[in-house]
C-alpha cells in the first residue's frame, strides 16, 4: 500500500513533514473511496442494477481524476475544492435514491469535512462543511414535506452494499483517527524534545550566570529581573598581582603567556571556591576576590587569609618547577558596596575604601608574601603567626600599620 501511495505523490511536492503528511492522507483516502466505488459499480453491473452503476460511477471517475491530477502536479488549490464539492454532491445524489435520511451512505457526508480539514486547510474545511450542511438542509426540507425518498437498492445488492459501506466508513474513520493520533504523538515528541533542549539550555545559562554572579545574586536577578546593590559591613577583600609581570611576559610567546595565566587563575578559582570566597574579577594579571558576601560570614578574615596562603604555596611550587611568575598578595577587611553594573557583559563588582586599601596592601607588599592590614590582623592574630612591619606609607592613604603573615597556620587552628 505504501508503494502505491508513493506512486501518486507528485515529484514537485515540498519535502516538509506537513505537506508530505497531507499528500499521503489525500492519496490514501482517494484510493479507499475508489476501491469501494469500483466494488459498488462492479457488483451493480453483475446483478444488472443500472441504478447502482449510475450512482457510483460519477464518484469513481471524480476520485480517479483527482488521483491522476495529483500525480501530474495539477495544483491542489484546484483539485481539493473540485473533489470535495463534487464528492459531496455525488454522495447526496446517491443518498437521495437510496433512502434519503435512512440511507447508510448518508454517514459518508459527515466524513468529507473531516477529511478536508486534514488534507486541505481550514478554509477548505469550512467550504466543505458549508456544502454538506446545505445538502442536509435540503434533505430536511424534503423530509419536512413528507417526501418519501426512493430506495432503488436491489435486494441482492443491498446486503453487500450495507457490509461494504460499513467497512468503508470504519476504514475512513480509522484513518482519520490514526492521523490525529500520529499528529498528537509527533507533537508530544516535539514538545518533549523542545523541553529537553530548553532544560539543557537553561542549565547552560544558569551555569554561565553562576560563573559571572554569586548564586544568591543570580537567583535574585532571575526572579526579579534585577539585583539591588547592597552594603556589606564585614568582609575581607583579597588582591593578587604578579611581580614584574610586564618584563616577565616579554620573555614568553603569546601562547605561553596566556597558558601561564590560565593555569594560575584556574588554580586560584579552585582555591577561592574551596575556601568560601567569591571571585570578583581579573584585571590583566591582577586577581580580586572577597569573603563575607552576598551571605555574611563571621569567619571571612580567616578564610581569606587561608585562601591567600594556599595561593602562595601554589605559586611557590610552580617556581620550584622553573615557572616564571612570582606574586604579591594583600588583604584588608571592612565594609563594601556590591552590585551589578552594566547591561551588556554585566559584572558583579564591589566598591569602597576597603577595596582601595586592599589594593594598597598588595602594592606595598613583597614578592612571595601576604601583606595584611591591622584591621585584618586583629581578626586573625589568634590563628596565624604574623610579623609586624610598622607603619608603611600607602599611596593616597597615608601611613598604615601592616603585617606579613608567615607561611604556616598555627597548630591550634590547623583545621581552618
Amino acid at each position: 500500500m505504501k508503494k502505491v501511495i508513493e506512486f501518486f505523490i507528485p515529484s514537485n511536492l515540498s519535502k516538509d513533514t506537513e505537506s508530505q503528511r497531507k499528500a499521503r492522507l489525500s492519496v490514501a483516502v482517494w484510493l479507499i473511496i475508489a476501491l469501494f466505488n469500483l466494488n459498488y459499480t462492479f457488483i451493480s453491473y453483475l446483478i444488472q442494477y443500472p441504478g447502482g452503476v449510475l450512482s457510483q460511477l460519477p464518484l469513481l471517475l471524480i476520485t480517479i481524476s483527482c488521483l491522476w491530477g495529483f500525480k501530474n502536479e495539477i495544483s491542489p488549490s484546484f483539485i481539493y475544492p473540485f473533489y470535495f464539492v463534487c464528492c459531496s454532491v455525488s454522495i447526496a445524489i446517491t443518498v437521495f435514491f437510496t433512502g434519503g435520511f435512512l440511507s447508510l451512505l448518508f454517514a459518508w457526508l459527515a466524513t468529507t469535512p473531516m477529511v478536508a480539514l486534514l488534507v486541505w486547510n481550514k478554509k477548505g474545511a469550512i467550504l466543505s462543511t458549508s456544502v454538506v450542511i446545505l445538502i442536509e438542509v435540503l434533505f430536511f426540507y424534503y423530509y419536512s414535506k413528507n417526501y418519501i425518498f426512493p430506495n432503488q437498492l436491489d435486494p441482492v445488492f443491498q446486503k453487500h452494499f450495507f457490509l461494504t459501506t460499513n467497512i468503508g466508513l470504519v476504514l475512513i474513520l480509522f484513518l482519520i483517527a490514526m492521523v490525529f493520533e500520529n499528529a498528537k504523538d509527533a507533537a508530544l515528541n516535539k514538545l518533549h524534545t523542545a523541553l529537553r533542549e530548553l532544560r539543557i539550555e537553561k542549565q547552560r545559562s544558569d551555569e554561565l550566570l553562576l560563573n559571572i554572579l554569586p548564586e544568591q545574586i543570580a537567583d535574585e536577578l532571575k526572579e526579579k529581573g534585577q539585583a539591588q546593590a547592597r552594603q556589606f559591613d564585614e568582609v575581607s577583600v583579597l588582591f593578587t598581582d604578579f611581580v614584574n609581570f610586564t618584563q616577565t611576559s616579554e620573555k614568553l610567546t603569546p601562547q605561553q603567556l596566556v597558558g601561564e595565566l590560565n593555569e594560575c587563575f584556574t588554580a586560584f578559582d579552585q582555591i577561592i571556591e574551596s575556601n568560601g570566597l567569591e571571585k570578583i574579577k581579573t584585571i590583566g594579571d591582577a586577581y580580586m576576590a572577597v569573603c563575607g558576601l552576598p551571605i555574611s560570614d563571621p569567619e571571612h578574615a580567616r578564610k581569606t587569609v587561608k585562601a591567600a596562603m594556599e595561593i602562595l604555596e601554589f605559586i611557590e611550587d610552580r617556581r620550584k618547577n622553573e615557572k616564571v611568575f612570582d606574586i604579591r598578595i594583600g588583604i584588608h577587611s571592612g565594609s563594601v558596596v556590591a552590585g551589578i553594573v552594566g547591561i551588556k557583559k554585566f559584572a558583579y563588582d564591589i566598591w569602597g575604601d576597603t577595596v582601595n586599601t586592599a589594593a594598597r596592601m598588595e602594592q606595598t607588599g613583597e614578592a612571595g608574601k601576604l601583606n595584611i592590614s591591622e584591621t585584618t590582623y586583629l581578626m586573625v592574630k589568634e590563628d596565624f603567626e604574623c610579623i609586624y612591619r610598622g607603619e608603611i606609607d600607602a599611596k593616597n592613604k597615608g601611613k598604615i600599620k601592616m603585617y606579613f603573615v608567615k607561611g604556616c597556620i598555627l597548630q591550634a587552628n590547623n583545621s581552618i
